[in-house]
């Protein structure tokens, strides 16, 4: 041990994977996994299409043996650029998945781990290393929920080289020193800013590179390099936080794991955007509802939805937080897919009416019940005095409120369809079974390699 080792959140978060590292899952606990696996890489494909990710692919140099990434063909890229580059599409699908305890993306981290680190691992160890990486930044992100993001930090940023050192650590199988070291020197890779989503198209670098951060930390961890043992308490939340966690980092989970906590997206879209479609879902499902009779439509919900809400409206990253554009957008066209948040929608007059019409406020009691449940109430106000009222605890994709496995094979297919052939697509959605793995997780990911040219 290094001479100024003392056991502190970082020792305990090593120990944990450890821990998960030793245990037996069931077939239910690695059915999940696999589901999360699933929808990362559907995100991954669509995140993958902006001119950003293609001009990041171009800071990354080729070599003949080496990783994939999204449709890339037979072109191939080193371990760590891999990392970096399937956490910036995940992220930037908008429409990976998320804890509610801890208000960040997980997928985008540890999944991109796995790809890199793959090489020669068990599905078990995989399944292990995925549950391990959730629970690691799940916790630290969830003690500063949702003060990080009021301070102006992005807490998936900012959580991500933790996940990702995590999850390299069981998959790279070292002992509890060196997961402990991986974890100290992630805290050097820290950083985001929830100013970025700004200019949401680049937006994605700072998770992209904070993975890329973790995953080094862990390499140079098993090269016999430490980090000073307390860091996380006496720097990283001090400095993002500016106090104690709250709570603690060893505080039970809402689940026994994270990610059986942790929820997966029917569309696209900031999370805290949600809440208020499904609200209005439950309205249009059962009512006709004529633009033209609508004098006003009120929202209530809690104060991150509403602080963190991008009032105009200038490229797509802009709509997926903005609860007006999200609501009008289902009422006009009827949807809210991917499709519904390009620009071209922007200048639609009809929308543009029922956004005028929209008025989103803090609900104290929602509010109270935040983070536990993300809620939302949606009440229009019709001509003639009629009143629809649509009223939501959990939206759709929450623990409470699974999404269908049949979403979930439908979003991957929608999603890689320009990408993968039909056979292609079949395969992976069998590898991702939990019962009778034949092919290994290297296959796995060749498969998404594929491209249209390739077919």
């Amino acid at each position: 041990m290094s001479a100024e080792y003392r056991p502190g959140i970082a020792y305990y978060l090593a120990n944990l994977v450890d821990q998960v590292g030793s245990s037996r899952f069931s077939e239910e606990d690695r059915a999940i996994v696999r589901k999360h696996m699933l929808d990362a890489i559907a995100a991954a494909f669509i995140g993958c299409r902006s001119k950003v990710f293609q001009d990041l692919i171009r800071c990354c140099p080729k070599v003949s043996k080496g990783r994939v990434w999204p449709g890339c063909g037979l072109e191939r890229i080193n371990t760590l650029d891999a990392g970096m580059l399937w956490a910036f599409a995940i992220n930037a699908s908008v429409f990976e998945d998320g804890s509610r305890e801890g208000a960040c993306h997980p997928a985008a981290a540890v999944i991109p781990a796995i790809i890199a680190f793959c090489e020669g691992k068990s599905w078990d160890a995989i399944d292990k290393a995925a549950i391990a990486g959730y629970d690691v930044m799940v916790r630290l992100a969830r003690s500063g929920n949702p003060e990080f993001t009021r301070r102006g930090f992005h807490p998936t940023a900012i959580t991500a080289p933790f996940g990702a050192a995590a999850t390299a650590s069981l998959l790279l199988g070292y002992d509890l020193l060196k997961t402990q070291n991986a974890l100290c020197l992630a805290a050097l890779g820290s950083a985001g800013l929830m100013s970025s989503f700004r200019s949401g198209g680049t937006q994605p670098l700072q998770v992209a590179l904070s993975v890329r951060s973790g995953l080094i930390a862990a390499m140079m961890a098993g090269g016999g390099h430490s980090g000073y043992s307390l860091i996380i308490e006496e720097g990283f939340f001090p400095a993002y936080l500016g106090k104690t966690p709250t709570p603690p980092v060893d505080k039970p989970l809402e689940y026994k794991y994270a990610i059986k906590g942790s929820y997966l997206k029917p569309y696209p879209g900031c999370r805290h955007v949600h809440p208020s479609i499904d609200a209005l879902a439950e309205i249009v499902k059962e009512n006709k509802t004529d633009p033209s009779q609508i004098r006003g439509i009120h929202v209530r919900t809690y104060k991150i939805a509403v602080e963190t809400e991008i009032d105009s409206l200038n490229e797509r990253g802009d709509a997926y937080f903005n609860i007006p554009y999200a609501l009008a957008a289902r009422i006009i066209l009827g949807r809210n897919d991917w499709d519904s948040f390009d620009e071209r929608h922007f200048s639609n007059q009809q929308i543009l009416m029922v956004m005028k019409k929209i008025k989103v406020d803090i609900d104290s009691e929602i509010e109270s019940r935040y983070p536990s449940q993300r809620g939302s109430v949606v009440q229009i106000d019709l001509n003639k005095g009629k009143l629809l009222r649509g009223k939501v605890s959990h939206p759709i994709g929450e623990p409470e409120n699974p999404l269908p496995p049949w979403i979930i094979k439908e979003k991957f297919r929608d999603a890689a369809g320009a990408f993968l052939s039909e056979k292609s697509m079949d395969r992976i959605e069998r590898m991702l079974g939990v019962s009778g793995l034949a092919d290994s997780a290297e296959t796995l990911f060749e498969v998404l390699s594929e491209n249209n040219m390739d077919r």
